[in-house]
């Protein structure tokens, strides 16, 4: 009760308060999966650059589920969240081949980034881009190395707090 006497004698008005799974009628909201009418209707189309396909997205249920039908053609999938489990997007990702070239330099719309790249070593870096989203601003770039191996997909995890 103390909770809600504040905020009124505070003069700030009724306050919503957040629900925790322990309070009594705590109502859980699951998301439904989407339909296949729902992935069927994302348009997603792969870019190409120095002759490397790439493809990226995955904001909302749909979209995520319309770009794991494209992974098994990617032997790079990239992924990119806080630590919180948060998906972030808005993101530049460049990938390094053996020698330090840059041979694929784009932006990530989503959280999931697939890239299709040939058989050797690679370093990738993902950092915010030049103008940042306010859900990107200040995240240090961080960089991972990664082997691709043929027939097998590799798969990068990118944190930030």
């Amino acid at each position: 009760m103390h909770r809600l006497l504040l905020p009124l004698l505070l003069g700030l008005g009724p306050v919503a308060l957040a629900q925790s799974p322990r309070d009594p009628g705590y109502e859980r909201i699951d998301k439904q999966p989407p339909t296949q009418e729902e992935i069927d209707s994302v348009i997603l189309i792969p870019s190409l650059q120095n002759g490397i396909s790439y493809i990226g997205g995955g904001v909302g249920l749909a979209e995520r589920a319309a770009l794991e039908r494209w992974a098994k053609d990617y032997p790079l999938r990239i992924e990119m969240a806080r630590k919180s489990g948060e998906y972030l997007g808005d993101m530049q990702v460049r990938v390094f081949n053996a020698k330090g070239e840059t041979v694929l330099e784009a932006p990530s719309d989503g959280p999931l980034f697939y890239v299709q790249l040939p058989d050797g070593p690679y370093a990738v870096e993902v950092a915010p881009l030049k103008s940042p989203a306010p859900s990107t601003a200040g995240l240090a770039p961080q960089i991972r190395e990664v082997k691709i191996v043929g027939g097998k997909q590799a798969r990068l995890f990118f944190a930030w707090p």
